[in-house]
């Protein structure tokens, strides 16, 4: 993009379990059909963590840190750290690190299971609110017990390095912060801009896509606030398919890079073509 160079790095892939688990609000039939209509299993709903790297000038930046040493969505993530060496990257040359939301599979890689810092130079970037609310001490007999926990062992031993940044602020250059409510009180999608490119990062906004997108009123099961995040995914989505943006999707088939048009009353993901 521009003069920036990125590269995307898998950290594997989440096993979110059954589609009528992690999917609200539509009769399974349906979702099966969808799923069918996709040549996507309908037994367990799997995604992908993409993570994005790139250089602005001599600052290294880090897009989200997958899940770490965190087992609960099966064997197949926790590859972060593996393939950022086989891309030659080193993780003590990271000096920033954009968080989205504190959930295990975007925090849970930013320490190792016996606390050391995976990236021990970088800054992390992310909302205040989510920040308090995801290390909350008072939530540990909640039902979202397993995420506070990952939460609080991989952000609070860097307490002092954590950045917290405001809706609507470019806090690095060519990098702005949209908070982005539903999924979390204060979810950040991150946009780069590069010369006359832009790339629009969706985090959690969608997290599948197929059923995320071509009913965007769908709940997806982890979501804090279901209505509000129904209403900004389809507020997103809209004006990414308006002013035809290029995205990445974090969840999205690797590299989840591409556009999201209009289909009917939701939207459809396209695929960017590799460009050899």
């Amino acid at each position: 993009m521009g003069a920036i160079q990125g590269w995307i790095i898998s950290d594997g892939t989440l096993d979110l379990g059954s589609p009528e688990k992690v999917f609200l609000g539509e009769t399974k039939q349906n979702v099966e059909q969808a799923l069918i209509s996709n040549f996507l299993p309908t037994e367990q709903i799997v995604v992908d963590q993409n993570i994005l790297f790139f250089s602005l000038g001599n600052t290294n930046v880090l897009v989200e840190t997958g899940v770490g040493s965190f087992r609960g969505f099966g064997e197949g993530a926790g590859q972060l750290v593996d393939n950022l060496l086989a891309a030659g990257i080193e993780p003590a040359r990271i000096d920033a690190i954009l968080c989205s939301h504190p959930h295990p599979d975007h925090v849970g890689g930013l320490c190792q299971a016996d606390g050391q810092p995976t990236f021990p130079h970088a800054s992390i970037y992310l909302a205040e609110h989510d920040f308090a609310y995801w290390t909350d001490e008072a939530l540990l007999d909640g039902w979202a017990a397993a995420a506070i926990r990952v939460a609080r062992a991989n952000l609070l031993p860097l307490r002092e390095r954590l950045v917290f940044i405001q809706d609507g602020e470019e806090f690095l250059p060519g990098v702005t912060a949209h908070f982005t409510p539903g999924h979390t009180a204060e979810h950040i999608c991150f946009e780069l801009r590069a010369g006359t490119e832009s790339l629009f990062l969706l985090g959690d906004v969608a997290h599948h896509a197929v059923l995320s997108l071509e009913n965007p009123l769908l709940n997806f099961a982890a979501d804090l606030e279901p209505a509000t995040a129904a209403k900004t995914r389809t507020q997103v989505l809209s004006t990414l398919a308006e002013e035809r943006t290029r995205v990445l999707g974090y969840h999205f088939p690797w590299p989840g890079l591409g556009h999201i048009a209009k289909q009917g009353e939701g939207f459809r993901f396209v695929p960017e073509p590799i460009r050899w």
